[in-house]
């Protein structure tokens, strides 16, 4: 996958589409075009199956107890619990019209910082792009699973009966990390039936076409205690518009959660006011790491401003603090 980029086609019979190849080298340099046709509503994305919102009910009767919760680091992935981030990086010098030095000016928020790397877990946090236009944030739980938030999907396109979304691990500039190829098409959706409504049910599970987990590894997950109520152990990774245009993952920790408000339907509201969120960052992981920082879980998704919600997970053990010191937080709006 990390040499090969896939391109999706829908056809209206079952004619093999014509894909030319012309070389267009000079000066003995192998240069070839590729010309694929594209579908007016698919634009290469391979479409997604099936769509579902569903009540609070269903999903606690379907609830497996003794299902593992645990996150997976495959042997090959060097555990990273911190990011270098990306505003400590050496900035090349300028000089102005008449010779004199200048600094280069970086502009980074206080809290949230832009990273560059794909160590496990930071690499199992990626970009979200839907049919309805829109790019947000989401985390492997499983081998073929993302949790993101509900509002991600694309419902108008779903409405419409033709819907995609696509989710790039390690989302850097354009492509995965892990190579241009390391993404995966979802082929269906499972959410809380809350409407277009930013609550405790704005949630969502997808299930990927390509089992990415399998070979990246994923995050655990967690149910919330409300004992860990103003604990500064919680981190987040999503792609927000106002750093690089949702370019580059920005990275936070050491902020609480303050407040939480749940119902009986398993539903739950975290809600922090020294976490940093901006838009694009919906359905990014809030997490925290157990059995001393090797096992990261999450505990929810960011839904919205104001409010950091998610669905209640099964419950097992107590969060830890990482070894390395609290970013310096801003306050959230």
């Amino acid at each position: 996958m990390a040499r090969t980029r896939s391109f999706y086609l829908t056809t209206e019979t079952d004619d093999e589409p014509e894909v030319k190849i012309t070389s267009i080298g000079s000066r003995g340099q192998h240069e070839w075009r590729i010309d694929v046709p594209v579908h007016e509503r698919t634009h290469g994305a391979r479409l997604g199956l099936t769509a579902e919102r569903h009540p609070g009910e269903k999903f606690l009767a379907e609830v497996k107890e003794h299902h593992d919760f645990k996150s997976h680091r495959p042997e090959w992935a060097d555990l990273l619990t911190v990011p270098q981030v990306l505003n400590e990086r050496a900035a090349g010098t300028m000089r102005r019209f008449k010779g004199t030095r200048v600094e280069p000016t970086w502009v980074f928020d206080s809290a949230r910082s832009a990273f560059q790397n794909d160590a496990w877990p930071l690499g199992l946090v990626g970009r979200i792009f839907n049919s309805d236009g829109k790019s947000a944030s989401g985390t492997l739980i499983g081998d073929r699973l993302v949790a993101t938030a509900a509002h991600v999907i694309p419902w108008n396109s779903v409405a419409a009966g033709s819907w995609w979304i696509q989710f790039i691990p390690a989302f850097f500039n354009g492509q995965s990390l892990f190579g241009a190829g390391v993404n995966s098409y979802v082929s269906d959706c499972r959410a809380y039936n809350n409407g277009n409504h930013v609550s405790g049910y704005d949630w969502a599970v997808l299930r990927l076409y390509e089992p990415l987990g399998q070979s990246l590894g994923y995050m655990g997950y967690n149910s919330y205690s409300s004992d860990w109520n103003n604990l500064g152990v919680w981190s987040n990774i999503g792609y927000p518009g106002d750093i690089d245009n949702a370019q580059e993952p920005v990275f936070q920790q050491g902020f609480s959660i303050n407040d939480t408000d749940g119902d009986s339907n398993g539903g739950e509201e975290l809600e922090s006011q020294n976490a940093d969120v901006y838009f694009g960052q919906s359905g990014g992981p809030i997490y925290a790491w157990w059995n001393n920082a090797t096992d990261p879980r999450l505990v929810g998704v960011v839904s919205g401003q104001e409010r950091e919600t998610d669905y209640t997970f099964p419950s097992r053990g107590t969060p830890t603090t990482t070894t390395s010191s609290p970013a310096e937080m801003g306050s959230a709006t």
